[in-house]
């Protein structure tokens, strides 16, 4: 058994201060599996192997560094259709557009938590980790939604991390407060902001997911029909497999134009996560999802997330937030739990969570890291040393601001007392990197087409390190003025470093055609490349 050690729209895409979106996807069907048929992704390849820290990546994704050893797949001679990039960012978070690595590790970086929490229990009646903050770039006012009892909380700032005090709003709400935002040029401005929570109900109502809309954010009109979505039964037995439980995290995907919605589901009597059966009378947390067009008429859930064979002891989860769009990528943060671990050792067992990474490429197919992305904070009396769950995110100029929720004790201790909001920061795009140590590492990538005249790689270069860049054709010859050799060095830490060949960074010519890109590290970690317009 391991012990984890380690410490536009508004509200579903993301498109605040510089962070654009694209419709560009890279494929005609991008739910297709032929998007990317030439690897498996991160988290499915073969079986999972050593710590939660580190696993060979041949084993798969099981640690926050993922040794490469050889090349990461196909020669180069095989061809695939090439990928338009069009002026995305390309994350290096799976292998989308990965062909071959050599001597790079993949390496996932924790962000920076500050060491207070922003909302703490006495101040602010915290007491789950849900929440919901978006940025009112006309009043220059971050907002922030959160459970305060059974009702919603609200409470504004100037910065995103001192608020003011709170107020509760007219909304009875007993778990969850999901909040997405229509901005300015919604359908409906009686309807701008739209809420999924979890509500137990009262005389002949169910218990169930239910979701209200606003003028404001302020003001709430639950929908008549609550709860839209039924949870299950008392009786465990009786549970069903598209019941929804009392975590709720929603988001919009312009691209379908559907509103979505990633619920907690129960296992049912007939399921098994290993060699033994679920006892009578318990169950697991998985992870489900739903969608709609209209925020009121949903699809019957279905499971995204299930324990696996590769999972150690009785991994659970607790919902996916702060689910967000980047270039073609989403992006999502999956709360794990262990109610089977104590704190500390030979403690009490009150259970531990933390949070790792999930990603897709539809919006509904859904992957995910195995090592923690964000882990506990494992200094003994902290108030986030038992979880630390992601609730939501939030671009800020060149920053993620992650706002999590953090337990002191355990899963079920003093709820109203040991719950607290945090944050933490980090970089743009840079959740996970390909990284290179004193011996020079190679990256290349299938074939793409891009717009934009310019490339600019996210890169943080250690001192005598370099990046270099060749382009090739589709059979990974080098082009003339584009060799490995023309290539100027990148070095120092840089979010969009232009790199240039015999001094001129302009590639318009190379814009639409099929193009292999090499990168050389040596002693630098690559998060992402670009192709800008200049």
């Amino acid at each position: 058994m391991t012990t984890h050690r380690g410490r536009g729209r508004i509200g579903g895409v993301m498109t605040l201060s510089g962070w654009p979106i694209s419709s560009e996807v890279g494929c005609a069907n991008p739910r297709s599996n032929s998007c990317s048929p030439r690897l498996k992704p991160w988290a499915t390849l073969r079986d999972f192997q050593g710590s939660a820290r580190r696993a060979r990546f041949l084993g798969g994704v099981g640690g926050v560094i993922v040794s490469v050893v050889a090349c990461l797949c196909c020669s180069t001679a095989v061809l695939s259709a090439p990928i338009d990039v069009g002026t995305d960012p390309q994350l290096l978070l799976d292998d989308y557009v990965v062909d071959r690595v050599q001597g790079l590790t993949r390496t996932v970086h924790p962000p920076a938590r500050m060491e207070q929490p922003i909302l703490d229990s006495e101040h602010f009646g915290t007491f789950q980790p849900y929440l919901s903050v978006l940025y009112d770039a006309g009043r220059k006012r971050f907002r922030l939604w959160y459970n305060h009892g059974a009702a919603l909380g609200y409470t504004e700032s100037s910065d995103g991390i001192r608020w003011d005090p709170p107020r509760e709003l007219n909304l009875p709400c007993t778990y969850s407060c999901s909040l997405v935002g229509d901005g300015d040029g919604g359908p409906d401005p009686k309807r701008r902001y739209k809420i999924a929570y979890w509500h137990r109900g009262g005389g002949n109502r169910p218990h169930g997911m239910c979701v209200a809309f606003s003028p404001d954010g302020l003001s709430w009109t639950p929908h008549e029909n609550n709860p839209l979505l039924v949870t299950y039964p008392p009786d465990l037995t009786k549970v069903k497999a598209h019941e929804v439980g009392d975590i709720i995290d929603a988001f919009h995907d312009p691209f379908r134009k559907r509103y979505v919605v990633v619920a907690k589901l129960l296992s049912v009597t007939t399921d098994r996560f290993g060699p033994d059966p679920i006892p009578p009378g318990s169950y697991r947390r998985l992870v489900g999802i739903t969608d709609s067009t209209d925020f009121a008429h949903w699809t019957k859930p279905r499971r995204i997330f299930v324990p696996d064979g590769k999972d150690e002891g009785r991994l659970e989860f607790y919902g996916m937030g702060g689910i967000h769009r980047r270039g073609s990528i989403w992006i999502g943060f999956v709360r794990i739990l262990r109610d089977d671990l104590p704190c500390d050792p030979g403690g009490p067992v009150q259970g531990i969570g933390y949070t790792v990474l999930g990603t897709s490429r539809d919006g509904q197919t859904w992957r995910r890291d195995r090592e923690p992305f964000m882990d506990r904070n494992h200094k003994p009396g902290t108030w986030d040393h038992a979880m630390t769950w992601v609730g939501t995110v939030l671009p800020v100029g060149d920053e993620l601001f992650i706002y999590y929720g953090g337990y002191a004790r355990g899963h079920k201790v003093e709820r109203y007392k040991e719950r607290q909001i945090g944050l933490a920061r980090m970089k743009r795009d840079r959740y996970v990197s390909l990284t290179a140590g004193d011996e020079s590492g190679l990256l290349v990538t299938r074939p793409i087409v891009f717009k934009g005249g310019v490339l600019t790689v996210n890169a943080d270069v250690a001192k005598g390190g370099s990046v270099k860049v060749a382009i090739t054709d589709e059979q990974g010859r080098e082009l003339t003025g584009y060799a490995e050799s023309d290539c100027a060095t990148i070095a120092g830490d840089h979010l969009s470093a232009k790199v240039a060949w015999r001094g001129k960074s302009a590639i318009t010519a190379l814009a639409g055609k099929p193009v292999r890109l090499r990168f050389g590290l040596r002693s630098a970690k690559l998060y992402a490349f670009q192709f800008v317009s200049k």
